[in-house]
């Protein structure tokens, strides 16, 4: 399935779907950079995505739905970001924590219609390594045969949305 939508279209109907089954979640598109920001005092928990990239959307929606509830109590999901211009070393770790949320990512574009493409985060022009391209379609396998609670809910969420 190819999806006909334009970004700002599909943007939407991602966030009014997601909605139904993520009542606890606000889903904001514009943001100059992603950001979760974990619930407080009676508020929902924001995910802010970049501009109005339906990739941007899925990408963090993946790091909301593998992250456990410990981790969502916690803004950006107490993760650590270093900006383009890492060290190989700092790479490598980037690439440990990122194959899984992108192998769920990728199942993600495939259930509405999205080409999916690896990001590295990293404009220093080295290719993904072998390793992450590697543990990246094995999260993907696993996501689908096996997603855990909260992606698997997502995942059949999409599904749906796919047959509108």
């Amino acid at each position: 399935m190819k999806n006909i939508l334009n970004d700002d279209e599909l943007c939407a109907v991602l966030i009014a779907q997601l909605a139904i089954i993520l009542p606890d979640l606000i889903i904001k598109g514009g943001a100059e950079e992603p950001f979760y920001e974990a619930a407080k005092d009676n508020t929902k928990a924001i995910l802010y995505f970049r501009s109005n990239y339906p990739r941007s959307l899925l990408h963090e929606l993946a790091h909301y739905c593998l992250a456990g509830e410990k981790r969502r109590q916690i803004d950006d999901f107490g993760y650590w970001y270093i900006p383009c211009g890492r060290t190989a070393d700092e790479q490598l770790q980037f690439e440990k924590v990122e194959s899984r949320p992108q192998g769920l990512e990728k199942a993600m574009c495939e259930a509405v219609g999205l080409n999916f493409i690896p990001s590295l985060d990293d404009f220093s022009g080295r290719p993904s390594s072998d390793g992450f391209l590697k543990k990246l379609d094995e999260a993907y396998l696993e996501m689908l045969s096996s997603p855990p609670p909260t992606a698997k809910k997502v995942l059949k969420q999409l599904a749906n949305i796919a047959l509108l």
